[in-house]
């Protein structure tokens, strides 16, 4: 199992997110790329988030929970499973091999998942959505610098 680089991970979702879609507000088609290039991050965060917590119980494989992602209308189910999932199953893991480390907040992971669809469906209305879209990404800002923290914090696996 690899660390995960907490600055890497940040800067590349939150930096290049934000930078991205600033500018493709400016209508400057280099946004596109970086915000392509914060998703594609994002998602290899949680491929191995996901690949660090594999016993056996897991509710899932790392590459269901990334790739039923990108199956349309199902995808706005899986993100709880793939997200707010990991936070419960992260906890379990660490209960059921007595690691002593803190728990993820699970209601933040649920928020997330809850915000991004609100902001969705609210992304057409200028004010609403742009609140919504700041508080959601003050959320995955935390998320991502929890997640990097639980699975730095497990154990390395040693090799006999």
């Amino acid at each position: 199992m690899e660390n995960l680089s907490k600055g890497f991970y940040l800067g590349s979702i939150a930096g290049a997110g934000i930078l991205g879609t600033i500018l493709i507000g400016a209508e400057v088609p280099f946004g596109a790329i970086l915000v392509l290039y914060a998703a594609v991050v994002s998602l290899v965060m949680w491929y191995k988030a996901w690949k660090a917590i594999q016993d056996g119980h897991a509710r899932t494989t790392p590459g269901k929970a990334v790739g039923f992602l990108f199956i349309p209308f199902y995808n706005l189910y899986w993100i709880f499973q793939a997200i707010w999932g990991f936070a419960k199953d992260y906890n379990s893991y660490i209960t059921r091999h007595e690691i002593s480390t803190p728990k993820l907040t699970e209601g933040l992971f649920l928020t997330y998942c809850i915000l991004t669809l609100v902001t969705g469906v609210l992304s057409r209305v200028a004010v609403a959505g742009l609140v919504f879209s700041i508080i959601n990404l003050v959320i995955l800002i935390i998320i991502v610098i929890k997640v990097c923290d639980a699975v730095n914090s497990l154990p390395q696996p040693t090799e006999t």
